[in-house]
């Protein structure tokens, strides 16, 4: 980050373990009664899947404002609670966008002390693809809107959570960061929210030390959490590891690159983490529902989030980003391939005249089948790099190290689709 260096010193490495006081104190999980209900509340028809820029997508952002307020917050944006921008593209259904308002919502907690000029932002995306006909009124039925529970009605739910423990403790922190508690729009067309935030700061960018993004956190079906981006700065890793020590079972990964809004931030230098639940069978699909989320997993993720945000929120020292993290488009394979034994689990389909990298199988079990790749899906861009062939998709696939989460482009007919796959190492190959 401008103006900080990357300077680890003796009190950089030194402060975790004030920090790590703060994560272990709290339960390891929290009671699921309110988290669930916030999750139904998002994914009920009325609101219609919070397609970005659309009616019910509004009203998702008006529900999380009064959240916000209820928890104790104040307003982020120059007195209110949502930051307009002006959306552009197409929605999941192809409708235009363009012209069409998004709303970041946003709220405050002022810091204390010696930390209060610098701040710390937790965010949580509340859109999601809306209805599967867009043209469509009324109230939909079971099949014809994305409700979106597990992407990302649960983020916004620990989000939640997050904000009213740390605001029922503002005084108790002697010295502590400011914070801004922000559920982005937007995220499922593009991160344009989080873009028009980063261009659009409610404080200067410089002034802002960390932050933790939650996505797609109401299952675990590979029974961990997968949290990125603890090589982005120092204290990181030992932070997440101590707030995790009554929690939930964690896959950590250095670098913060899969698709979600922190990587706004992490291409502006600033650290962060990313927590995920893994891949699920029902991502995309109407099938997302809350019946289909685990109370238990979202429970303890929440309580793991709780103590993960306090810790990091009175941590002292700076923060200093630590390094990128993966090689830039067009890295040489002898410079990119220092991971040799990630594994996607896919097979290629050597049919001329395609551009980019067609799946031809994909192995049982694999990373890739559990994300939902399929035979005839074309990668175009892994990890944030483009993908034309099969040299590129092995440069893209040798950047990343096993246990990454990553997002994968693909084109699947004419029609393209993300995926968050965590990878694996090829000795996890039957």
């Amino acid at each position: 980050m401008n103006g900080k260096g990357i300077l680890v010193t003796a009190t950089v490495v030194l402060a975790w373990t004030a920090c790590c006081s703060v994560a272990r104190a709290g339960s390891p999980v929290l009671p699921p009664g309110p988290l669930m209900t916030r999750v139904e509340e998002l994914t009920a028809p009325d609101l219609a899947g919070r397609g970005a820029g659309s009616p019910g997508g509004r009203a998702a952002g008006d529900t999380v404002a009064a959240w916000m307020e209820q928890a104790g917050l104040a307003p982020l944006f120059d007195g209110s609670w949502f930051q307009g921008f002006v959306l552009h593209g197409e929605g999941w259904s192809g409708q235009d966008l363009a012209g069409r308002e998004g709303r970041n919502v946003g709220g405050m907690l002022q810091g204390r002390g010696s930390l209060a000029g610098r701040w710390f932002l937790v965010c949580a995306h509340y859109d999601h693809l809306g209805r599967k006909d867009p043209d469509s009124t009324g109230l939909p039925g079971p099949e014809g809107y994305y409700p979106g529970a597990n992407d990302n009605a649960s983020g916004v739910a620990v989000l939640m959570e997050i904000a009213t423990r740390l605001a029922a403790t503002r005084d108790s922190c002697a010295d502590c960061r400011s914070v801004m508690v922000v559920s982005f729009d937007g995220e499922e067309v593009g991160l344009q929210g989080s873009r028009y935030m980063a261009e659009h700061m409610p404080a200067p960018l410089d002034s802002l030390d960390a932050v933790i993004n939650l996505d797609t956190v109401g299952q675990m079906p590979q029974g961990k959490l997968y949290v990125s981006g603890v090589g982005t700065t120092p204290v990181f890793a030992d932070l997440a590891v101590a707030a995790g020590r009554q929690g939930p079972e964690l896959s950590l990964a250095p670098g913060g690159w899969s698709g979600s809004d922190h990587m706004t931030f992490a291409e502006r230098r600033i650290p962060v983490l990313f927590l995920f639940g893994g891949p699920y069978p029902q991502y995309n699909r109407p099938a997302d529902t809350a019946g289909s989320l685990s109370a238990e997993a979202l429970s303890a993720v929440a309580g793991y989030a709780v103590r993960l945000a306090g810790a990091v929120r009175s941590c002292p020292g700076p923060l200093p980003w630590t390094g990128e993290t993966r090689e830039p488009a067009g890295t040489p394979p002898e410079v990119a391939g220092r991971h040799r034994n990630t594994w996607l689990g896919t097979m290629p389909d050597f049919t001329a005249g395609i551009s980019g990298y067609m799946i031809g199988g994909v192995f049982d079990g694999s990373p890739a089948a559990a994300a939902g790749l399929a035979k005839g899906d074309v990668i175009t861009r892994f990890g944030g790099l483009e993908v034309t062939d099969l040299k590129t998709f092995t440069t893209a696939l040798r950047t990343f190290a096993p246990g990454t989460p990553v997002e994968i482009t693909v084109l699947r007919g004419d029609r393209p689709l993300n995926f968050t796959v965590v990878l694996g190492d090829r000795s996890q190959r039957r």
